[in-house]
């Protein structure tokens, strides 16, 4: 199982990934996000399948700098009076939103004749009706964007996507509309110009006093999110030509995670591949692949009650598996251990990335797991890679990016011959490295921890513990 603060720093590595993407768009200055805390990236011991802390471990992590990067100097009581901020102007500027759609639907000014139109016809009118089908969108969004977290992280990078379609919204021009298009779905930038169309038929008139009024107004959320984004990252991470320590390298890999199968006593379950073979216990790093062994293990052991998913971050199961040289994989109940990517790309991809490592003298293995990544996603100050190539297609389409521009040739190596470039050669600024995990791979951390939590429950209880194994049953 994975503790809290593994599954928050996790969520944070995941919501660094749209922060960093989304912040380079233009509301902030992307180089002013630096990476997560080191006392957040604090190494962790495998044990019956499980993630502890190393007291040790943690408080050298809490006490040094990530090997190669910037010094972490956001302080939390920074970030949380930013974050505290962030709400206040958010919920400001849409406090003067509902206002001005008061005034807006019942306020008109009198005919050449002198007459004044009631309210009801006032609110038909259809530059009104599209300011209010506009706060009704922005409120909806505004929901969403408070119910994701209460983490600054992903709260910078929810406010940011509001922020940017109210930008959108609010252009007086339509060539400062197209810049803020990129990150926003196509239907919704085609909505929110329809409405932003429609309020402006008539120059001068209450719905267009209104939308100026609001553009004044989102001022203040814009600064208050850049001061959320410099409190998260004040120090810009300095490219630094050098290899990393096998501490730093580590680090960087744990902040994605992987899932193996363990049964009700958390202990790691091998599966045997056919009759007499020894058992093979994987740590898996397609979500979709890990929910299937679940599944497909509860069918055919349907005497092991608890079965449910571990989560161990990437770093550690790397060396639990063997992938460092020179390191045996560790033996856990007579299994061998495996690092495993999706069937379909491990069956592709086997020849290349075991070339790939004999290319670069490391001995064999008996897994193989690819890492992409691709120019156009990197900056002289971060080089995100990902575990498949849907996660980097995701990311592309964050950046604002069209999905059918995604290279058709990307970059792909072995994660072995990575770790070992990364910890062998000084040609590479090897700390502006970020492993990210996939929007997927997040939620099912989520999901195991839930589930972990309840077989332990289940575990620790009476007869309470029966009703809650059976339910996992």
């Amino acid at each position: 199982r994975i503790s809290p603060t593994r599954h928050a720093a996790m969520s944070h590595a995941a919501m660094r990934l749209s922060l960093l993407l989304l912040a380079s768009l233009s509301l902030v200055d992307a180089s002013r996000i630096a990476a997560p805390p080191a006392s957040s990236l604090t190494l962790r011991r495998l044990r019956g399948g499980e993630a502890e802390a190393e007291a040790a471990a943690a408080a050298a992590a809490a006490g040094s700098k990530n090997e190669g990067s910037s010094e972490d100097g956001d302080d939390e009581a920074e970030v949380a009076a930013a974050l505290a901020a962030l709400s206040r102007s958010i919920d400001a500027f849409m406090d003067q939103f509902a206002q001005l759609e008061l005034g807006v639907l019942s306020t008109a000014r009198p005919s050449i004749l002198g007459r004044k139109a009631s309210p009801e016809a006032i609110a038909a009118r259809p530059d009104r009706r599209a300011f209010k089908e506009a706060h009704q969108h922005f409120c909806e969004v505004h929901r969403l964007m408070r119910g994701e977290s209460d983490e600054a992280l992903p709260a910078a990078a929810g406010s940011m996507q509001l922020l940017r379609q109210a930008a959108l919204y609010l252009s007086d021009d339509e060539a400062a509309a197209k810049e803020n298009v990129r990150a926003v779905p196509a239907e919704t930038v085609e909505k929110l110009a329809a409405l932003r169309a429609a309020g402006r038929r008539k120059a001068g008139g209450t719905v267009a006093s209104a939308l100026s009024q609001l553009r004044v107004a989102l001022a203040g959320p814009l600064e208050a999110h850049s001061k959320l984004v410099a409190a998260l990252g004040a120090s810009q991470v300095q490219p630094v030509p050098a290899a990393l320590s096998r501490e730093a390298v580590t680090a960087k890999l744990n902040t994605v995670p992987t899932f193996c199968l363990l049964d009700g006593q958390s202990r790691v379950v091998g599966m045997r591949e056919e009759e007499g073979a020894t058992p093979t216990a994987c740590f898996y790093t397609d979500p979709a692949e890990a929910r299937a062994v679940l599944e497909s293990a509860k069918r055919a052991m349907p005497d092991v009650r608890g079965l449910h998913l571990g989560v161990t971050p990437l770093g550690r199961a790397f060396a639990a598996c063997g992938g460092w040289p020179g390191d045996e994989p560790q033996g856990h109940i007579a299994s061998t251990l495996k690092l495993q990517g999706s069937a379909a790309v491990r069956e592709q991809m086997g020849p290349f990335l075991r070339e790939q490592a004999e290319k670069q003298g490391l001995p064999e293995a008996a897994w193989q797991l690819p890492v992409f990544c691709t120019d156009q996603l990197q900056s002289a100050h971060a080089m995100p890679f990902f575990l498949s190539r849907e996660a980097l297609v995701d990311a592309w389409v964050v950046a604002g990016l069209e999905r059918d521009a995604v290279p058709d040739s990307l970059t792909a190596m072995d994660l072995r011959v990575l770790v070992h470039q990364m910890s062998t050669t000084d040609k590479f600024a090897w700390n502006t490295v970020n492993l990210l995990a996939s929007r997927e791979a997040v939620d099912l951390v989520s999901e195991a921890y839930a589930e972990g939590r309840a077989v332990a429950a289940a575990r620790s209880g009476g007869g309470a513990a029966e009703s809650a194994a059976a339910a996992l049953d």
